[in-house]
């Protein structure tokens, strides 16, 4: 068993050496834009918003699939749900859920499901292009996810996450398939309380549309009459990154906790990004929560998140868990994004 841990340790470490080599695992600014299946940026769950998203060491129970899946193991109860909803811009919603169980020495397991709801939007074509008809459609963004995490010491859990990635609109659709992969060690150098956190995310196939949308009708050269050609769509990455974050939880007076949190985030597909945040609780009951994201050779006016903020109300009745949690996220040249989430754990 030491022997194993060692090896995890190792590992850990040597990733963080070579994330450290900033100039060899830079973004390529050159590559923004031409990733596919963006919806996988779009973040849920209002705890680990608020602080930025800075706390992959420490995230926990059913918050966890999304941020690290190592975390989903240390759900405090033996079933649990949870629901959010974020009005991202316009009337752009993105709404999740998520169900997880513990099996005992088998490990924890959950699924989820983030879906977008676009609303109705005017349909147009070549022939009416002002979309006189009345007629509307809405696109369809999901992601589909199954998490497996377990506990290999009382110090380090992992966890791994396989999803589907759909999105169509009228007579075209694309889909990917992608794993998340995370670490979480805690007790860092047997200093209590310190974590470090690894997460893989969205490594997985390209996304390429396809359907009758993409067909049109041409004439063959020296022809009188016209077929239908099909227009060969791009084929994309989706945007892989890698995370490697630290966080320090204290016990201070009676019943308060802080917790400092920061991570690297490496991506493939865009610059790199810096995310730091911090949570205090009182008495296990409510919580505050902020966070700030800084990128890496980006300007001000093309950075488009900074802060975050959030409160969390925890409460027990009889042998049922709620909390509730809000996070804010300020966003330039738009509203800010308004996430409110909703778990029960049984």
């Amino acid at each position: 068993m030491r022997y194993n841990k060692f090896l995890i340790i190792s590992a850990i470490l040597l990733f963080a050496i070579l994330l450290s080599a900033n100039s060899a695992f830079a973004g390529d600014p050159a590559r923004t834009g031409t990733a596919a299946g963006v919806q996988t940026l779009v973040p849920v769950g209002a705890r680990d918003l608020a602080m930025g998203g800075s706390d992959i060491a420490n995230t926990s129970g059913l918050n966890a699939i999304y941020w690290n899946p190592a975390g989903l193991t240390s759900m405090k109860n033996t079933a649990a749900g949870e629901f959010s909803t974020m009005t991202i811009f316009n009337d752009i919603k993105v709404n999740y859920l998520a169900i997880g169980v513990k099996a005992g020495q088998f490990g924890s397991f959950g699924i989820s499901l983030k879906a977008f709801n676009f609303g109705d939007i005017p349909l147009t074509t070549v022939e009416d292009a002002d979309g006189l008809s009345g007629k509307t459609f809405s696109p369809t963004f999901a992601t589909v996810g199954a998490t497996y995490s377990r506990l290999l010491t009382d110090a380090i859990q992992v966890g791994a996450t396989g999803k589907l990635i759909y999105e169509s609109i009228p007579r075209a659709s694309a889909s990917a398939f992608a794993f998340d992969f995370g670490i979480q060690y805690h007790g860092l150098g047997h200093v209590q309380g310190l974590s470090v956190g690894l997460a893989v995310k969205n490594i997985g196939t390209n996304m390429k549309y396809a359907g009758s949308g993409l067909l049109e009708q041409a004439t063959e050269a020296n022809a009188s009459f016209q077929d239908f050609r099909s227009r060969e769509a791009a084929s994309n990455e989706l945007p892989a990154n890698v995370q490697l974050g630290l966080s320090y939880k204290r016990n201070f007076a009676e019943n308060s906790v802080v917790t400092l949190s920061g991570i690297f985030q490496n991506n493939n597909l865009q610059e790199d990004q810096y995310m730091f945040g911090g949570e205090y609780g009182y008495g296990d009951l409510i919580f505050l929560r902020g966070g700030y994201l800084l990128a890496n050779n980006i300007s001000s006016d093309a950075n488009l998140y900074t802060f975050t903020a959030g409160a969390g109300l925890h409460y027990k009745v009889g042998g049922t868990d709620l909390t509730f949690d809000y996070a804010y996220r300020d966003v330039q040249y738009f509203d800010g994004n308004n996430l409110f989430s909703v778990s029960i754990g049984f």
